[in-house]
């Protein structure tokens, strides 16, 4: 009996999840409290190890136990893939190829045929790719087999900039958007064998945004923007709970939330951030002209902050919207998210560049400014006394994405 306890809790211990999906185990993107990464870097300059990845993709790398999964495609190959890699040195152990054909045929400059982040369910690693004209699930196990692959729906938006919605987990399901003009809906998949619980239509412009679960208002709410709403939904069931008009049909971020409030930023045809009541009544209590089209915000004690397309930080009152401040951090250009790890914001910005600042209302104050690669397009995260930055450089027209540990 002994041997057995010992031998669940070294499977327990192997396969605990330190940053199991999009957004980190709490799914509001913020680090642990014994993360304590350096905040300055550079190329020759605490690097613990840099690995080269193959192909293209945007997703953030997940991390369980001593493992790193995260996605990729290769358009000269035509594949699209989950890669494994040892956490401690970088190195790849495997890469198993999801799909051999059915490449996304059209993707915006600014997307990849792997942008959505893999999920860790406690047994399998979950990746979604757009492919062959539909989004396509499948479910992969620590040693490279394939349990199941299910669609969730056909994929014909109208425009032509690929896919981007991250599926979210809620207890043994997978819940997935496809959001299109036509066809548009919601769905929730067993993790177990990719089987449909239910389906919900969804359909109005073409928006990316992805769903997340949140306890908030007294109940468990399933969240997202898009096509000039922010809605909230039954996890379990997909029956609607409420939801809120707003002014922007497109939206990409994930919806964050204090204890009775949800937020969201947009901007088409309408810039907008908007602060939300998540109790039914539908109550705009704040919103202003603000866009992040898309990257998420940041909800961190008491506080919504910002990193706007224009590069401007902002940081307001969750509760009121009251303009704490605003400053200019970098050029036009943002596709990641701002991560909180205790009293600091990393905030990486498109070119490389990720800028920490003081997680205060009070002022911005800047800590650190450092320069990585050519173009970041993933969310860094913390883990204990290390910071991981997905990141692509550029020589002669050739870009090459690496993956970076960064540490003392």
């Amino acid at each position: 009996m002994k041997t057995l306890s010992l031998s669940l809790f070294l499977i327990s211990s192997t396969f605990a999840a330190d940053w199991p999906q999009w957004r980190g185990p709490d799914k509001n993107n913020q680090a642990a409290a014994d993360a304590k990464p350096v905040t300055e870097w550079s190329a020759d300059k605490n690097i613990r190890w840099k690995t080269p990845l193959p192909g293209r993709g945007h997703s953030t790398p997940i991390f369980v136990g001593d493992k790193i999964y995260l996605t990729t495609g290769d358009q000269e190959r035509g594949t699209q893939s989950l890669i494994s890699l040892d956490r401690k040195t970088g190195k790849i152990l495997w890469e198993k190829i999801i799909h051999k054909s059915g490449f996304p045929e059209h993707l915006h400059k600014e997307n990849s045929p792997a942008s959505q982040t893999a999920q860790w369910d406690g047994s399998n690693i979950l990746v979604v790719f757009e492919n062959d004209q539909k989004i396509k699930i499948t479910a992969v196990t620590p040693s490279a087999e394939i349990v199941w692959s299910k669609s969730a729906g056909d994929y014909h938006p109208s425009y032509k900039f690929g896919y981007g919605s991250t599926p979210a987990l809620h207890k043994d399901s997978l819940i997935v958007v496809v959001g299109t003009v036509k066809g548009g809906l919601i769905t929730s998949l067993k993790t177990k064998d990719g089987e449909k619980n239910w389906t919900i239509p969804r359909k109005g412009h073409d928006y990316w945004a992805t769903p997340v679960i949140a306890n908030v208002a007294g109940k468990e709410q399933l969240l997202i923007s898009g096509i000039q709403k922010i809605s909230s939904y039954v996890p379990g069931t997909g029956k609607l709970n409420w939801e809120t008009e707003v002014g922007s049909k497109s939206m990409c971020g994930t919806i964050v939330w204090t204890d009775d409030m949800v937020f969201a930023s947009g901007g088409f045809p309408e810039k907008g951030t908007f602060g939300v009541k998540a109790d039914g009544s539908g109550k705009i209590v704040w919103n202003n002209v603000i866009q992040c089209y898309e990257q998420s915000l940041l909800s961190y004690r008491g506080m919504i902050f910002a990193i706007a397309d224009d590069g401007r930080a902002h940081c307001w009152d969750a509760k009121t919207g009251e303009k704490k401040w605003s400053e200019k951090i970098g050029r036009r250009g943002v596709m990641a998210s701002p991560l909180a790890v205790g009293d600091h914001v990393f905030a990486t910005l498109k070119n490389g560049t990720t800028v920490i600042f003081k997680a205060s209302g009070d002022s911005f104050q800047k800590v650190a400014e450092n320069q990585l690669g050519s173009d970041t397009y993933a969310s860094p995260v913390a883990l204990k006394d290390e910071l991981f930055l997905r990141v692509g450089k550029v020589d002669r027209g050739n870009r090459q994405e690496f993956l970076y540990c960064i540490g003392r």
